[in-house]
């Protein structure tokens, strides 16, 4: 094969994945050559894991559950004084806050006296250990928290209790419902059961405690303010009274007759006070109105919105409608036909709170025209029967202008004394607005740490950590893997790739020998096959012009080129040529010394001059060596003298097959300088040991006289190279199936 070498055919079958996308093959390899130092890493970081926590104390969680319930009927009539709980989501949210108030915690601890507790109350233990604990708590943090909304007047420890309670406190809301759950986190089950149950029930006797305060308030108003009413009505009644005494109007029993329009004036007046009352009221009712649409504010909060029947069946609906919307969300996508009509149906229901809403407001604008149109009408009746009696002088109209306040005097006298009574009961009927449907109870298990879903989640951290070091390792990796990595780098075929043999592999009746003898004891081991595969190899890199002086050299010492140099030249002895095998390494005769030819007259003996050629060659078993003889000052110029070039020739003549073991490229230049005096070079690159830098840069000498008839793949583990891939160990895997050692 001259020229440009081009790619075998399982490369070319392979490229356009390679280019392409992932290979899977390639995956599955690097897990198999790897698998090792993964899971070794996986079980290390879960082993540290589990040992850290081994001095972790567990915490545990007790949770109850609380009631919001507002009160279904009114016990005392229509006209509530006392403030109701309103359960609109907002206000259900603020219910949380108060949980988690500093007033309601104050009180969980000095009720459970928490701030002599270990966990709860003293301060953190000095040491090296609660100082890096303590760095992952918020602690530190919820005490400012909770400095910066005291008044100031909070004890110090009081004020760590109540951080330490809101931190391990947590409250949620759940679902859409209107229960609350309280959880609080502790080192002892027993402990977090009985204070959960204790916040638990502290918030309900604040809302009792709340309810009762606002009736204590609502009374002392109502009391201060029947006080004042008392005096208007009876400062009314004396002036009625000194009015007619001052002008004699005095009534005996003959003069109580009356005319009937003095009695429809009576009855017009009764009727004018009772709808200025009426006017008065609803006037109200629509002045709020308008003052909170123009705030922006919650028309829904209005009291005829939140009594009406309508809108709370609507409420309900809307509740049932957006459970039945979650559920459905939580089975189908939001393009499903069921959510879609679910969605649609909780618009509709929407909407239909919206015109109720829209509804009342305008009655209450009705009602406030209706009242007032009524008033005028009843003023304008008033004014004309008055014209018509005669009564309508200065005397009379002052008159009736001071009863008319002594009745509305007393009227609103008695509307306020009906309230106070009204105010007075509710103040001493405990009605709850909040209950506790499920105590904490003593839980079974701790809720940290979750020792199994830790320990699953380190052991994906250390899959992953394990997955990149041994990406790592591949990358550092420096040396060739395959003869496949080799070709695709240098663009050279790999002529063999050779077993390596270790000692238990070279036992011989007992006795550990070398390659070389293995080789010639074992002529069908896979050792020997690889051998011929690359004297093969050589062979066919030129088949019009077969090579038959061989260069064997590498990149770096340690490859194993001298041994394969010898076991090479060994092959073609037992294929019947006629070998000779030269040492042409000056500086380190390594193949000398391996036939005990250090000492005997050779190469550098023969191109001084010393000895002739028939006396510097050896026989050994066959095999004709030419060793190096004596020590050379300047290998260089005496390999590349014209002595050696006719040396060369007149062994090419003598001889088959000659096999030349070359010093490597890396330290010296030997090797480039007999280059051009044989036929092809063998390049020796030994497996995962010479990086691959150092076999391109010293690869490029070959470059321009093309000689180089490929890659020897040295001293490979075919029991490790299956994990680099498919192609990695080529026929040494079905090899051993026809043939054993």
């Amino acid at each position: 094969m001259h020229g440009k070498f081009s790619l075998p055919l399982t490369q070319q079958m392979e490229g356009a994945p390679e280019q392409d996308g992932i290979d899977l093959r390639q995956l599955q390899d690097f897990f198999w050559r790897r698998w090792k130092t993964i899971v070794a890493t996986a079980i290390t970081v879960m082993v540290l894991v589990f040992f850290v926590l081994l001095t972790v104390a567990p915490r545990y969680t007790g949770t109850a559950q609380v009631l919001l319930e507002p009160r279904k009927e009114k016990i005392f009539g229509a006209d509530n004084i006392l403030p109701e709980l309103n359960l609109e989501t907002s206000n259900v949210d603020s219910q949380v806050s108060v949980i988690q108030s500093i007033n309601l915690l104050r009180r969980v601890v000095e009720k459970e006296k928490l701030t002599g507790d270990v966990e709860f109350g003293q301060p953190p233990r000095a040491g090296l250990l609660n100082f890096i604990l303590g760095s992952f708590r918020s602690d530190d943090a919820d005490r400012k928290a909770v400095e910066k909304t005291a008044d100031g007047t909070i004890p110090p420890d009081v004020l760590r209790s109540i951080g330490r309670l809101r931190n391990a406190l947590e409250v949620q809301r759940i679902n859409r419902t209107y229960v609350l759950s309280i959880s609080v986190t502790s080192e002892d089950p027993v402990k977090a059961a009985r204070l959960a149950n204790a916040v638990a029930d502290m918030f309900v006797v604040d809302q009792l405690d709340a309810r009762y305060d606002a009736a204590k308030r609502a009374s002392i108003w109502l009391a201060e303010r029947m006080e004042g009413l008392r005096e208007q009505v009876r400062q009314s009644e004396e002036a009625v009274a000194q009015f007619r005494r001052e002008h004699n109007l005095v009534a005996t029993s003959s003069e109580a007759k009356v005319t009937i329009s003095e009695q429809q004036l009576s009855e017009l007046n009764g009727k004018l006070i009772a709808a200025r009352a009426d006017l008065a009221e609803k006037r109200a009712k629509y002045e709020q109105v308008a003052q909170i649409g123009g705030q922006g504010g919650n028309l829904q909060a209005i009291p005829d919105v939140v009594r009406s029947s309508v809108i709370s069946s609507l409420r309900s609906q809307q509740a049932e409608v957006a459970r039945k919307e979650a559920d459905l969300l939580a089975r189908y996508s939001e393009q499903h036909p069921q959510v879609v009509n679910a969605r649609a149906e909780r618009r509709d229901i929407e909407r239909s709170i919206a015109a109720e809403v829209q509804r009342i407001l305008t009655n209450l604008k009705n009602d406030y025209d209706v009242a007032r149109a009524r008033e005028e009408s009843l003023q304008a009746s008033l004014a004309k029967i008055s014209g018509e009696t005669g009564l309508d002088n200065s005397v009379g109209v002052r008159l009736r202008e001071l009863e008319r306040l002594n009745v509305g005097n007393k009227t609103l006298f008695d509307n306020f004394l009906s309230r106070a009574k009204i105010t007075q009961e509710q103040s001493t009927f405990e009605e709850r607005e909040a209950r506790v449907i499920s105590p904490a109870t003593r839980p079974s298990a701790p809720s940290f740490p979750k020792t199994g879903l830790i320990e699953a989640l380190a052991g994906a951290l250390g899959l992953l950590l394990g997955v990149g070091g041994a990406v790592a390792l591949d990358m550092l990796n420096a040396g060739f893997l395959t003869p496949r990595e080799i070709e695709m780098k240098l663009g050279l075929p790999v002529l063999a790739t050779v077993p390596i043999l270790l000692e238990g592999d070279r036992k011989i009746d007992g006795k550990v020998v070398d390659p070389p003898r293995y080789l010639a004891s074992k002529p069908l081991s896979r050792y020997a096959e690889a051998v011929r595969a690359l004297r093969v190899g050589v062979q066919m890199a030129d088949v019009d012009n077969p090579a038959k002086i061989v260069l064997v050299t590498s990149a770096i010492p340690n490859e194993g080129k001298s041994t394969l140099a010898v076991s090479l030249a060994l092959s073609a002895e037992m294929a019947g040529q006629r070998v000779l095998l030269v040492d042409g390494d000056l500086r380190h005769p390594t193949m000398s010394k391996y036939f005990d030819l250090h000492s005997a007259d050779g190469l550098v003996d023969f191109l001084t001059g010393k000895v002739s050629l028939e006396a510097a060659l050896v026989e050994r078993g066959g095999l004709t060596i030419l060793p190096v003889g004596a020590k050379s000052q300047n290998p260089p110029d005496m390999l590349g003298s014209e002595r050696m070039k006719f040396l060369i020739d007149s062994l090419r003549r003598e001889f088959d097959y000659i096999v030349i073991d070359s010093p490597p490229l890396g330290p010296v230049i030997d090797a480039k300088v007999l280059t051009a005096l044989i036929d092809k070079v063998v390049f020796v690159v030994r497996w995962r040991t010479t990086t691959r830098e150092t076999v391109a840069q010293h690869l490029e000498s070959f470059a321009q006289n093309r000689k180089i008839a490929g890659i020897a793949f040295n001293m490979v583990d075919e029991t490790k190279t299956p994990r680099y891939g498919p192609y990695s160990h080529y026929s040494g895997y079905y090899y051993k199936k026809y043939y054993q050692n």
